[in-house]
């Protein structure tokens, strides 16, 4: 025979069948229910200031979970475009870099930057230029498969790492997208602002070193802005 003084029993047993144990909501659910059977009010209100107690720590985990989550897309993003920043894009290169070491194969790395991109700025404000970059930011991003990146370094430089792609097919993918963007101006407010980019390529494999790959793609891409520099 049960005691008459026994304890209420809190059965929180999950339902036979389900195979799953309880979330941290449905264990709280069920302690309430049990609680209405209990007689005694005193442990009712110090079990009910527990589990609020323990609901408030959880939301605030999750709360951490949350900004730590955005913190961490906010420091490989880059703010103004939304495309990967630099810290993303040595990230990429340097698994990319392994990948290709381990598997004796290599790819083709594009360094852009805009042409003139002071005097944008300077003719017609940097709200200007901030929509230009946002804007060749978009226009750049068709070029980018899957397995690219493409990341804005700093200022009006660009970068895209296309893994696998030899040399030649690289040009003929650049060529052909940074013509169609000159061809058309980009517009802000009732400015319509003309655009050019220069860009630089450089083939890498296992053996290259990343800091001499961007070099090298820099000095390509100086070379070509130099060829079709014009009096402005």
């Amino acid at each position: 025979m049960k005691p008459a003084n026994d304890s209420p029993v809190y059965d929180l047993a999950i339902p036979t069948g389900t195979g799953t144990a309880p979330g941290f909501a449905s264990l709280v659910l069920r302690l309430r229910l049990a609680l209405r059977r209990d007689p005694d009010p005193r442990k009712r209100e110090l079990v009910e200031q527990i589990l609020t107690a323990a609901a408030e720590s959880e939301q605030q985990l999750i709360d951490q979970a949350e900004r730590i989550s955005e913190l961490q897309a906010l420091s490989t993003t880059d703010e103004l475009t939304g495309l990967p920043n630099r810290r993303a894009f040595e990230n990429f290169m340097q698994s990319e870099l392994a990948r290709a070491r381990r598997e004796n194969r290599g790819g083709t790395l594009a360094f852009f930057d805009l042409d003139h991109f002071k005097a944008i700025n300077d003719r017609h404000g940097h709200a200007a230029g901030d929509a230009v970059l946002r804007q060749v930011s978009m226009r750049l991003q068709p070029i980018a498969r899957t397995t690219d990146c493409l990341a804005r370094l700093h200022g009006d430089e660009f970068v895209l790492a296309m893994p696998g792609a030899a040399l030649d097919q690289a040009e003929a993918r650049l060529g052909e997208l940074v013509s169609r963007i000159e061809r058309q101006p980009l517009r802000h407010g009732d400015a319509l602002i003309p655009t050019g980019i220069s860009y630089g390529l450089s083939a890498y494999d296992g053996g290259t070193e990343l800091p001499a790959l961007l070099r090298d793609c820099d000095r390509a891409m100086y070379a070509r802005k130099q060829g079709r520099r014009t009096p402005r």
